[in-house]
C-alpha cells in the first residue's frame, strides 16, 4: 500500500499534474483498497473452511470417544458376566461334590 506522496511522486515521474495527477492517486488508492478487501474476504473464508474442518475434527474426535466408551462399558459387562458364570459354575460344582457323600433314602 503506497501513501499518498509515493503515489504522488510516481504520477509526477509519469509527466501527471494537477487533475490527471489527482485521478492516478484516487485510481492508485481505489486499487489498493480493492485488494485489501479482496485479501481480507480470501481470509474470512479460509478462516471459516478452517473452522468447518476444526468442527468436523471435533465432531469425528467425540464420535471416537463415545464409540470407546460404549466398547469399555460392553467390556466391563462381559467381565462382569463372565464372573457370574464363573461363580455359578463353581457353586454348581460345590453342590455336585458335597452331594456325592449323601444318600437319598427314596
Amino acid at each position: 500500500m503506497a501513501t499518498v506522496q509515493i503515489l504522488k511522486d510516481y504520477g509526477e515521474q509519469m509527466g501527471l499534474k494537477g487533475t490527471e495527477l489527482r485521478d492516478f492517486i484516487k485510481e492508485q488508492q481505489d486499487l489498493d483498497r480493492e485488494e485489501r478487501n479482496r485479501l481480507r474476504e480470501e481470509q474470512d473464508k479460509q478462516r471459516e473452511h478452517d473452522k468447518i474442518q476444526q468442527d468436523k475434527l471435533d465432531k469425528f474426535r467425540l464420535a471416537q470417544m463415545e464409540r470407546e466408551k460404549e466398547k469399555e462399558q460392553r467390556e466391563r459387562e462381559e467381565q462382569k458376566e463372565q464372573r457370574e458364570r464363573e461363580k455359578r459354575r463353581r457353586g454348581n460344582s460345590m453342590r455336585k461334590n458335597s452331594m456325592k457323600g449323601t444318600v437319598n433314602f427314596r
